[in-house]
């Protein structure tokens, strides 16, 4: 009787343990749907206007179609990339090539893609205490990175700035990248939640975002020996700080 109770009890959680995974999978699914359908809408209407014999639009209007298809594209095009990533960091099979970078010149190229891909009115800013920092490391993963920052601050932060900051960390004898923001900030309960995987935030409207960024760039860190912390407070602000190794300097 006491075996059969204990196997009812672990037959009990593992049944709820597969509930929560389908209600997982189902607002991941949901999500995605939802991700992948927004930017292609904008794609298939603009394009579809574009190749019409309409000639109700000045080119003004069709040079502002095809920004708006620029950008809807690369944010497609963004998301199935963290989501092939995932699945081959999880299998094993991603792979990570140094090479030697100048990492202002990198983080500018990074800023310059988020702004371009921007959903807000905030400012963008850069602040390096060097005009060039030769460092070796994947230069394509880095910038993955810090695009997923940016682009993850856009998303709470209307208005006010987004800062991305180069710092060499003398102390803990690393390099320090921040990106910090005005935006809403993060309550304090969600902090120990937001890097894992599909994790999203109450505060995300409209079913925005399928909650990979954060857990995606937690993991690209690891496995170049680096780290990121967070701090925020709500309704002021959020700061993410990411370390990487000076030996690689």
């Amino acid at each position: 009787i006491f075996r059969l109770q204990e196997s009812k009890h672990s037959q009990e959680v593992m049944i709820r343990k597969a509930e929560r995974a389908i209600q997982k999978k189902n607002m991941f699914l949901s999500n995605m749907s939802h991700e992948v359908r927004t930017p292609l809408n904008a794609i298939v209407g603009f394009s579809a206007v574009l190749a019409s014999d309409d000639d109700s639009f000045d080119e003004e209007s069709r040079k502002e179609f095809c920004e708006i298809i620029k950008v809807n594209s690369f944010q497609l095009l963004k998301l199935i990339n963290d989501i092939l990533d995932i699945s081959r960091m999880e299998s094993g099979r991603i792979k990570f090539v140094e090479e030697v970078c100048d990492v202002v010149e990198l983080c500018q190229t990074a800023l310059s893609t988020a702004e371009y891909a921007r959903r807000t009115q905030a400012i963008y800013q850069f602040q390096t205490p060097v005009s060039s920092l030769i460092l070796k490391t994947d230069a394509q993963r880095l910038k993955q990175v810090l695009i997923n920052l940016l682009s993850n601050a856009g998303k709470f932060t209307p208005s006010g700035f987004i800062r991305l900051a180069i710092k060499v960390n003398k102390e803990d004898n690393c390099l320090e990248f921040s990106v910090t923001d005005t935006g809403c900030g993060i309550r304090e309960e969600e902090l120990p939640k937001i890097f894992r995987r599909f994790y999203r935030s109450e505060l995300v409207k409209d079913e925005e975002g399928v909650g990979i960024g954060l857990y995606l760039t937690r993991e690209i860190l690891q496995e170049q020996g680096g780290y990121i912390k967070v701090s925020s407070v709500y309704g002021q602000g959020s700061k993410f700080s990411i370390y990487l190794p000076k030996n690689n300097f």
